[in-house]
């Protein structure tokens, strides 16, 4: 993959939980942690996006309760 240009990014708990908000509350998605790993990248500014940009969003399994606490609700 290196060459190829292909790169890695790695983000935070706390912005994997911004995108879970945002999942839910922008586009009304459950999501785990792990599945919304791409979008977190690309709302904390960590990727280049344009408008042939797709983020695949993936994942329900997940504990309510830890959804719950990633949510802050």
């Amino acid at each position: 993959l290196r060459q190829r240009g292909a790169t890695g990014v790695a983000v935070t708990e706390g912005e994997v939980a911004a995108a879970m908000r945002f999942a839910m509350t922008n586009l009304g998605l459950v999501l785990e942690p792990g599945g919304t790993v791409a979008l977190a990248a690309v709302l904390a500014s960590k990727v280049a996006v344009d408008d042939a940009t797709i983020v695949t969003l993936s994942g329900r399994n997940v504990d309510p309760a830890t959804y719950r606490a990633m949510i802050g609700t």
